[in-house]
């Protein structure tokens, strides 16, 4: 305690020898924390339309297949091709387009074929609607499997009761046997 008091410099002291008081509050650290709010908002903001361009650009080069091969998407694969639609895509964004103008006009540069999943119009459109239609289809079929299955198998008719005109020709054939 003793220590903290020998070096203690109070206001009035600090005041005494020609230095200002430090400022408790007031306009100039008003200013300073706005300017400091300031550019931490302007920070954040540039920042996340940033991320938010490179997500966007992102989610259009996974829709679409490199066209040098036709077999992974252009956001993992490793082409010149790929590249050079990577950086389109990137400055389409930039320069504010769409995500369907920028689908549209590889569609209309290289077909179809670009997308990976088709869009829903004509022969396309079964791909939408046939798993759909097949999920009933396949829970009917199993149904009527189970069904099969769980039925008792139907027992074999009784044998017919021998006519009465037979009786004495099997008794007579049955002693001759035995004999």
């Amino acid at each position: 305690m003793k220590y903290y008091r020998a070096f203690k410099i109070t206001p009035a002291a600090s005041w005494e020898r020609g230095r200002p008081r430090p400022h408790a509050g007031g306009t100039p650290a008003l200013l300073v924390s706005l300017a400091a709010a300031l550019l931490l908002w302007s920070t954040i903001s540039f920042g996340a339309g940033t991320k938010q361009a490179s997500d966007k650009a992102r989610e259009i080069e996974d829709n679409l297949i490199a066209p040098c091969c036709w077999s992974q998407p252009v956001s993992q694969h490793d082409s010149d091709i790929a590249q050079q639609i990577r950086s389109e895509v990137s400055s389409m964004v930039a320069a504010g387009k769409s995500r369907e103008e920028i689908l549209n006009y590889y569609v209309s540069k290289y077909g179809e074929r670009i997308l990976v999943t088709p869009r829903a119009r004509g022969f396309n459109t079964l791909a939408y609607i046939l798993p759909w239609a097949a999920l009933p289809i396949g829970a009917w079929f199993l149904t009527l499997l189970l069904k099969k299955l769980r039925s008792p198998a139907p027992s074999p008719a009784p044998a017919p009761l021998p006519d009465s005109r037979y009786a004495s020709v099997i008794e007579k054939e049955m002693k001759e046997l035995d004999e």
